[in-house]
C-alpha cells in the first residue's frame, strides 16, 4: 500500500493537532538567579518552559538541568501579551510559582504561605 503525499493543509492540521494535544509551544526565558521547581535546585540560565497539557505540567529545562512543574490551577487574569515566569522570593531563594502565556489564563506551580516579593522575568 502506498502512502499518498498530504497536501499543505493536512501537514498544517496536523502540527494544529500536536500542539493542541502537548500544549502551548515552548518559550525561553533567561533566568539570572538559582531557583527551585518542584523542589529541585535549578542553577541560573536559559530554561524552555513546555506544558505538556496531557499529564498537566511544564518541564523546565537548560539542556544539562531539567524539572517537572505540576500545574496546581489556573488563575484567570488580563490575557498577558509576552510570556512570563513569577518566582516567589523569600529571603535570597526563589521558587517558580506561575508561568503566563500570551493568549490563556496563568498557570500556578507553587504557593508559597511565607511572606515573600515576587521576581517577575519578562520573555522579550
Amino acid at each position: 500500500m502506498r502512502l499518498k503525499k498530504l497536501p499543505a493543509i493536512g501537514l498544517f492540521v496536523i502540527a494544529l493537532a500536536a500542539v493542541a494535544a502537548f500544549g502551548q509551544a515552548p518559550f525561553r526565558a533567561q533566568i539570572d538567579f538559582p531557583f527551585t521547581v518542584n523542589g529541585k535546585a535549578l542553577p541560573a540560565g536559559i530554561y524552555s518552559f513546555i506544558r505538556d497539557a496531557s499529564v498537566g505540567v511544564f518541564r523546565v529545562a537548560d539542556g544539562k538541568n531539567e524539572a517537572i512543574a505540576p500545574i496546581l490551577t489556573r488563575i484567570a487574569s488580563v490575557m498577558p501579551s509576552v510570556s512570563a515566569v513569577v518566582f516567589d522570593k523569600v529571603g535570597d531563594s526563589y521558587v517558580l510559582a506561575e508561568v503566563w502565556i500570551p493568549g490563556e489564563d496563568g498557570y500556578v506551580i507553587a504557593v508559597t504561605k511565607a511572606s515573600h516579593e515576587h521576581k517577575v522575568v519578562k520573555v522579550k
